[in-house]
């Protein structure tokens, strides 16, 4: 009841006469239906024969299932609904969205499908302190990149010729950047891009810099 009256009184309404856009709540094979995913819509009205992105995997729906097992024609907002017709089976949370047509999903499945191959890609591929003598080894590694970061200005230079007279034939020690500060979510784009490791001398990064190192 509660729930209720704050929504009225907060005015929280969803619009059903548009495209409809929802998560995946969860999702499974069924060895007779195929891919099934059960998404609760936020916005819009779903309905039966609508072309539909669902994370990586498009589709037309094939058939709309109630919470009470039964099929339906239509599902608006608020309403949970299991979906069939998907080329795949979503991950929990993944955005659904109706689309014009399913050229237009294929298209969008297409391209999120490439976006996160090459996120995986460059991931498999990025340079850690655990992977770079593993790199040496297997692969044509000739640089390894740094970046550092430390809590005295004064202590930079000091470490910067120290780390690159490490430098030799097999390796070069190439220092991209150097500061004074806690490691920064900058820091860690700037590795991403340039292909470094980021080493901290008495400095922490936050919780939030460390996740996003770890992604």
């Amino acid at each position: 009841e509660m729930i209720l009256l704050q929504s009225e009184v907060m005015e929280l309404k969803a619009n059903p006469n548009k495209h409809a856009r929802g998560h995946v709540v969860e999702a499974k094979i069924d060895s007779g239906r195929g891919a099934v995913a059960t998404v609760l819509i936020q916005e819009g009205t779903l309905h039966k024969g609508d072309p539909v992105v669902c994370g990586v995997h498009s589709g037309k729906v094939r058939a709309l299932i109630n919470d009470r097992n039964k099929p339906v024609k239509t599902a608006g907002p608020s309403i949970p609904v299991e979906i069939l017709g998907l080329t795949g089976v979503p991950m929990a949370g993944d955005e659904l969205i109706a689309v014009a047509d399913e050229k237009t999903a294929r298209q969008v499945s297409h391209h999120r499908s490439q976006k996160q191959r090459m996120m995986e890609l460059a991931k498999s591929n990025r340079i850690s302190l655990d992977n770079f003598f593993e790199k040496m080894q297997t692969q044509d590694v000739k640089s390894l990149n740094l970046i550092v970061k430390t809590d005295v200005h004064g202590s930079i230079d000091a470490i910067n010729e120290s780390l690159t007279k490490l430098s030799g034939d097999e390796v070069k020690i190439e220092i991209v950047h150097s500061a004074t500060g806690t490691i920064t979510e900058s820091d860690i784009s700037l590795a991403a891009v340039s292909d470094a490791i980021v080493i901290g001398f008495n400095v922490r990064p936050s919780s939030r810099v460390q996740d996003l190192a770890n992604e």
